[in-house]
């Protein structure tokens, strides 16, 4: 059996919906189609919180390099474009099933970190003050509600109030809803293979056994995209590689405690920082991060005790007693360098909306117009094509500062821990030469001097299949050079 569209989109999570949405509402005439498995096993946007965090997100890294404004750039515009985004989407909805957003996140610099910690919290306020962006310092961290362990308290807070949060799975539920609504055509199925000629994609095979062809094609699938490519490639030009960054949360029922607005650490540990987020009458807690070379359906149980421990003692100790509602794992889709993956693939005909990261579900309003556009044969709007899908990795570190950062991260992890240590010993002296040797060694062994975030370091100085991980990254690396 075969069907024909105007534009398949392969990948049924925010991304991949909210384009479609933008197709149809630019033009009702266009024949789209979304695929992609129902249950959603592994996916980013049902995983995530999800917080619409821009300052929040910023490192001591991100404004020392162009590809770093760029990005933090691109989050500040897809920020002020969701209240109209929302409130699209809600002239849609029946006035029950309206949502909205929940306005204030407080960053907290406390006593669970090393010298990373403090990096990345003043990088947060220079940028905020840079940009003229209005906050409030808490001296004493001093969050309403708050209930950590006294070992764990803020020694300074900040309050950002043009940052927020929205409950993701609601809102990709909202999404799906109207699309259908707008003719959108739904198939709960999955590609195994492609049809194609002369640089011309032509249709995708399904699992189904069903053949769907189009004029044009978008893959949105995430951490799954390499996969869906494999058979597209053209060994003149490597794909950027998108990893899985495998993140395990749990949603809980609120304690008395009413904490009303996201709370969170900054960028810690080779990952995103601690994160409450709160609902109605629950809360959703993440912070855990395993790079994998392809996607995995859950993390481990040291991640959930990680988690749920960490929370406890930074943000709630009455979270102890707090049923849990819901466990979620999820993929976000890491590219190499870091940045998103946007454009066209080898074929004039395929495209690709990948690499987000954590920034996927926050960045969706634009980068679904963006790419609608270009799938509509517009220029897009980003202004820009940094991000495009066959590029060499950006630079935004030298291998001194990767291996520089990476020790940062791994001494954090340490401090996370709450060691307790006699007031004489320099036990993270030790710490620091073994992570320094061990990631020197590593880069020897890639023959390269890219500067990998700490998240790729991690998974090649002690991943499993490390080996087969090094051959990989070099041989991607050698091709792009």
């Amino acid at each position: 059996m075969s069907e024909t569209y105007d534009i398949v989109i392969i990948g049924n999570g925010i991304l991949g919906y909210a384009t479609a949405l933008d197709l149809v509402r630019a033009d009702p005439d266009l024949r789209v189609a979304v695929v992609g498995p129902s249950d959603r096993e592994g996916s980013a946007t049902a995983a995530a919180g999800a917080m619409l965090n821009c300052f929040g997100e910023v490192t001591h890294r991100t404004l020392s390099s162009e590809p770093g404004r760029t990005k933090l750039d691109l989050s500040l515009q897809a920020l002020e474009a969701w209240p109209t985004w929302l409130d699209e989407l809600n002239n849609d909805l029946a006035h029950d099933r309206q949502l909205a957003i929940r306005e204030g996140t407080y960053v907290l610099l406390n006593s669970c970190g090393g010298q990373l910690d403090s990096l990345n919290y003043r990088a947060i306020i220079d940028a905020l003050g840079s940009y003229g962006r209005k906050y409030e310092i808490l001296p004493l961290g001093e969050v309403p509600n708050l209930d950590p362990a006294t070992n764990a308290r803020p020694l300074e807070a900040v309050y950002l109030p043009q940052e927020g949060s929205i409950d993701a799975r609601a809102v990709l539920n909202r999404v799906v809803e109207v699309a259908r609504q707008r003719g959108v055509t739904v198939l709960d199925d999955s590609v195994v293979g492609w049809r194609q000629a002369g640089g011309h994609a032509q249709s995708i095979v399904l699992r189904s056994g069903e053949t769907l062809s189009a004029g044009r094609f978008l893959v949105a699938a995430g951490a799954f995209t390499p996969a869906i490519v494999e058979d597209l490639k053209d060994t003149a030009a490597p794909l950027m590689p998108i990893l899985a960054g495998v993140g395990v949360a749990v949603t809980c029922k609120a304690t008395s405690s009413g904490l009303q607005h996201v709370v969170r650490t900054p960028n810690r540990s080779g990952g995103c920082g601690l994160h409450l987020v709160p609902g109605d009458d629950t809360v959703y807690i993440g912070a855990t991060n395993d790079v994998l070379l392809e996607p995995g359906a859950w993390s481990s149980l040291g991640m959930a005790h990680f988690l749920a421990g960490g929370a406890m003692e930074q943000f709630d100790r009455r979270l102890f007693g707090s049923s849990v509602t819901a466990w979620h794992a999820g993929n976000r889709p890491l590219s190499l360098d870091g940045f998103p993956v946007i454009g066209k693939l080898w074929q004039d005909n395929v495209w690709v909306l990948s690499g987000t990261y954590r920034d996927g579900f926050h960045c969706a309003p634009l980068l679904a117009r963006h790419v609608a556009d270009l799938l509509r044969g517009g220029t897009g709007v980003l202004g820009h094509d940094l991000f495009t899908p066959l590029r060499a990795p950006l630079r935004t570190m030298s291998r001194e500062q990767a291996v520089d950062e990476m020790v940062l991260h791994c001494v954090s992890q340490f401090y996370q821990y709450s060691p307790r240590l006699a007031p004489w010993m320099r036990i993270t002296d030790g710490i620091e030469v073994q992570v320094r040797t061990r990631t020197e060694a590593t880069y020897r062994e890639l023959g390269s001097d890219a500067g990998l975030a700490p998240e790729l370091l991690e998974l090649l100085n002690w991943g499993e299949g490390r080996k087969h991980v090094l051959a990989t990254f070099r041989q991607y690396l050698d091709a792009a050079a």
